[in-house]
Parts: C-alpha cells; structure tokens; sequence
C-alpha cells in the first residue's frame, strides 16, 4: 500500500505532505488510521489498478534484498530479456508527465514506449547483469532517442549489436525494423568496442546461426555521435569523417533555407486536379493568382518533376485581412466570394470540415501560418521526404510542394549537382533513419535534421561552373527522356486504349518491353490486341522510341559519371575510397 500510494502521487494523487510520516507509522507499526488515510488508500488503489502499479523489489524481494534487508551492489537481475512493447508516443500522453521525473536520463517527449524499456531494464541489472533485447532499431538514429544514445554510449557496455534491417521478424508488425542488442551493466572503458553485424532484405535470415559469426565486425561505440551512430566499418567512418571534415553544414550554406513542403489539412479542399482548375479560371480568370502548380513527394524525380497536373489553392494566413480589412468572418466572406466567386464557391462545400482543422490561416479559408510561401516562387532545389536513390531536382517555374516534400531555395545549380552525387548520398544514406526496403534498395527519411548537417565541399568559381554546368545538361535530358516518356504514354493510350483505362505498370514503364511483350500488356489491359494490319508500324514505333529512351539513357549515365568524378575530386578520395562508396552506394545510374 505504501508503495502504491508512493507511486500514485506521481499520477495525480494529492497528498498533504504532513501526513506522509503518520502515514508511513501507521502502515509499518500499526495503531488508530485517521480519516484521511481511507481516502488516500481508495484513491491510489483505483490508480493503481488502471495504471497497472509494478514494484519490483517487492515483487522479487530475494532478487533485491540481502538477508538483512538491504539492497547492494548484487542486487538485481543476472539477466534481462525481452522485446519491449512497440508503443509510439501519441499513446503516452497521459504518463509523459511521469516519464519525464521517472526516466530524466533518456526521455524524450517524442520517444516511443520502448525507449524506456532500455533504462529500466539496466535499472533491475545487478552489476555486471546482461540485457538482451529485440527492438526497433530506429533509436540509432532517430531524433527523440539522442538522450537514450548518449546514456548507451557514456554508462553501460554496448556488447553487440545485430541489425536486422527490412526482414520482417514480427508478421504482426511489418513496417518495424529491428535489431537485436546485448548489453552489460558496467561503466565502459575509454576505447570501447562494440561486436556489429547488419543484415539485409535480399540475404533474409536463413541460417542466421551460421552467418552471424562471419559477419561481425569491431565498431568503436565510445566516439559515436549522439546525433546519430554509424554502425559502418572501420573504412566506411573514415570515409565519412573526411567528407565531414572537408564540408560545410548545407544549413549553412543556404543560410538556413531549406523548408517543409505545404501542409493544408484538407487536401481534398485545397488540392485540385486539371478539370476543377480549369472550370475555375473559365469561370473567374481572376483566380489564377490564388492557384499555383503543385507537386508531391512521389513526383519528384531524379534531375525532374513529373508533371501529375495539379494544383493548389493558396489563400494564405492574412492574405483576406490584408486585401479587405480586418473584418468578421461573415463579412470577409462576402468579400472573397465577391473578388473570388469561383474558389470561394468550390470552398463553400469544405467549410464544416475546413473549420476543424488544426491547420488553418486566420479565417477557415487560408491555409496555416507560414513564413516562406514567397520561396516556392523562387529558384530552387525540390526532393521528397522519403528516397531510396537521389531525387533532388531544379524548380524554377513556382511550383508549390505539398508537406511530402522540402525546397532548398537556392540559384546556383551546382549544389543540386553535388546534392545527386553519390558522395551526398553516401552521407544521408549512413546518416538517416530507414523505412524498408522497396526494389532491393532501402529507402530513406530526408528529414531536415538529416538534410540540414550534410557537408557541403567548399568550391573554386571553376568547380561551380563546372558542376552547375553538368547539373543542367543532365537536367535538361532528364526532362527530354520524361517528355519522351508522357508522350509516348499518351499515344498509347488515346491510340490503343481508352480514356477511362490507366495504363498498368509495365505499359508506364514501356521502355522496358519488347513489341511480344508490349502487345501482352495491351491485351492485358484493354482486352483485345493490336489491329494485324497495324503490327508492323506499332513495333517500328515502339522500337523507336526505345532506342531515344536508351539514348537519353545513356547520356544521362555519361554525365552522372563525369558529375561524381569531379565530386570524388573535391574531397580528395582515393580509388579505394570511390570504391566503397560505389558499392555502399547500390542504385544504378541514369534511373528514371
């Protein structure tokens, strides 16, 4: 009882300090209870209850205490086993309070369950106790685990660490990568070493036993960055400790202007396709300065954009007061539907849903406060926030990116030149946190706290000119291979298809098909096949066109590879070095 109400005063319990010492007397010695306790009593035991108290030197008094009571440098567990419950902190709201006094050392008000589970489980340790867990493997790099990275690194013995990457271990939970830790509750020595292994979709763990052992390798742990372990070999830190030292942070580079894309909070309202946004300017021409080309994260590319035609409606937050004045709701609506009749119509069927979102401007209609929407007009380098190969790319016709995406606003082109090379992603991808593997490739979060500390070589006017020059021939046929592609999609379509059918995956991808394999899809898709008397031209036509995709293809893998020799020059890299990061670095060149 005692340790419950203890407990309890954590969670809300209150308590008149006076009667903590009477209280502890009469649990331990007996005598008369004053009123008081029965409430105090009820109260913890319902918290107690629904939270679900645990005291473990109660519940395991032999593990704890010695025979007279004490607890010692033996107290505790040999060993601590286990796969912490995978619970993300939105859940936590009600105990963050608690978790902030009760695991100062590690907390994060963004950390997930598990994060916890480290820092209790070498708390239950006896000296030199083991942990062993299975875990999501996102704290290595994650934001919210620095706290519990730093006390990994500073006050236990990291054993060895087995990274499991994209293989799916729990069938119940797909999307989490995990790893496997062992840990000894003992203060590291000044150089301590950590045995690591990582393993990969494509290898599966089949015969884990046997491979293990050949795959371990020795990895510093006492040197590791608290923003982020790089669990790499020997060679591989090396190389990253002398693109570090040769670099400037980005963020610096572009005096901190690398921003997050658009976030509406009703995109069905505020994002718009082809047909809506041309009713609406055949309706009111005028609305035009409200409507800016969009693009999302899935439509940046590598060197381009692809060009999906939509749109969104960008009222921003003050744009109605300052046009009209400061004026109610009612009134200022009157005004935009007077100046704006067409939006303001196509807006009036979202007004009860647009009214309860978080991300809102001044009135319901304007989109959230934002500081920089005069930088999506502007020149700049776009890339989404999740990749698995380089897919940064030149804007400089205003297009908005919607919140799956950045901009770095920038008008020199060389810096999206050295962002492609694989020197830059060889950084990211040892840098930023995973989310699976798609195609053999890991795909990797872009999140501006990755991005923003990537080290930028400093460059001779020379080097720019040079390296923009490249960034805009490989853009250019980038672009030319894209056309190449809608246009050909296009004939397909209208020619064999229909308007009301999309074209499969291997039909939008049609450069990779013979003319026996592109007639299957047609069949496929359309159910019927290409007119006998139409075969011959068909295949000349798509013969054609895949030998200019090849061209543009190969042109472009003829200019990435002079773009990453000259990077691999500024860093001063050694064949040896430009071989690891080739092999570390495993997408093609020329992706589409």
């Amino acid at each position: 009882q005692l340790a419950d109400v203890w407990t309890a005063r954590q969670f809300g319990l209150e308590m008149d300090e006076r009667l903590w010492t009477p209280l502890v007397n009469f649990l331990t010695k007996g005598g008369l209870p004053l009123p008081a306790y029965e409430a105090i009593f009820q109260q913890a035991e319902t918290l107690a209850y629904r939270l679900r108290f645990f005291h473990w030197e109660l519940e395991f008094p032999e593990v704890f205490f010695d025979r007279h009571g004490r607890l010692d440098a033996a107290s505790g567990f040999d060993a601590v086993i286990g796969n912490p419950p995978y619970v993300r902190q939105e859940e936590l709201g009600a105990v963050k309070s608690y978790f902030s006094e009760q695991f100062a050392e590690v907390y994060a008000g963004t950390a997930d369950l598990f994060v916890y589970f480290f820092w209790q489980g070498m708390e239950l340790l006896r000296d030199n106790g083991r942990l062993s867990y299975i875990s999501s493997n996102s704290w290595l790099k994650a934001n919210y685990a620095k706290n519990l990275r730093s006390y990994l690194r500073t006050k236990i013995v990291i054993e060895t660490l087995i990274d499991l990457g994209d293989n799916r271990v729990f069938f119940d939970a797909p999307d989490l990568q995990p790893a496997i830790h062992v840990a000894l509750k003992q203060s590291p020595t000044e150089k301590h070493f950590a045995q690591v292994a990582i393993f990969d979709r494509n290898e599966g763990l089949n015969q884990f036993e046997t491979k293990i052992n050949d795959k371990l390798y020795s990895v510093t742990i006492f040197d590791q960055p608290d923003n982020g372990w790089q669990l790499q070999s020997k060679d591989e830190r090396g190389i990253i400790a002398k693109l570090i030292k040769h670099g400037k942070p980005l963020g610096d580079v572009v005096n901190g202007e690398i921003f997050f894309g658009i976030k509406t909070g009703l995109n069905k309202a505020f994002v718009i396709d082809k047909d809506l946004h041309d009713q609406l300017i055949q309706d009111d021409p005028t609305c035009s300065e409200l409507i800016k080309p969009l693009v999302r994260g899935t439509d940046l590319r590598p060197w381009y954009q692809a060009d999906e035609e939509i749109w969104l409606i960008v009222i921003p937050s003050g744009w109605t007061s300052e046009k009209f004045g400061n004026l109610n709701e009612s009134d200022a609506w009157k005004h935009l539907s007077k100046s704006h009749p067409s939006i303001a119509s196509h807006l009036s069927h979202y007004s009860q849903e647009a009214r309860k979102r978080y991300d809102q401007g001044e009135y319901w209609w304007e989109l959230r406060p934002c500081v920089y929407y005069e930088n999506f007009e502007k020149p700049k380098i776009i890339y989404p926030d999740i990749a698995k190969y380089p897919r940064f790319s030149w804007n400089d016709t205003g297009s908005y990116v919607i919140n799956t995406g950045y901009i770095i606003t920038f008008e020199e082109m060389w810096l999206l030149g050295y962002l492609s090379s694989r020197c830059a992603w060889f950084l990211i991808s040892n840098t930023s946190t995973t989310l699976g593997e798609r195609a053999g490739l890991l795909r990797y979060r872009l999140f501006d706290q990755f991005i923003r500390p990537l080290p930028v070589p400093s460059l001779k006017a020379a080097d720019r000119e040079a390296l923009g020059e490249l960034a805009m021939q490989i853009t250019e046929q980038a672009k030319a291979r894209y056309h190449l592609h809608r246009q050909s999609r296009h004939r397909i379509a209208a020619d064999l298809g229909s308007a009301d059918k999309k074209l499969n995956q291997k039909l939008t991808a049609w450069w990779d098909l013979d003319f026996a394999a592109f007639r299957k899809e047609i069949k496929k898709v359309y159910k019927r096949d290409i007119a006998l008397s139409e075969r011959d031209e068909w295949e000349a036509w798509l013969n054609d066109r895949v030998a200019k995709h090849r061209a543009f293809t190969q042109e472009i893998v003829r200019l990435e590879t002079l773009l990453n020799a000259r990077v691999y020059a500024l860093f001063d890299l050694s064949p040896q070095e430009i071989g690891i990061i080739e092999e570390s670095t495993k997408y093609r060149y020329g992706e589409v």
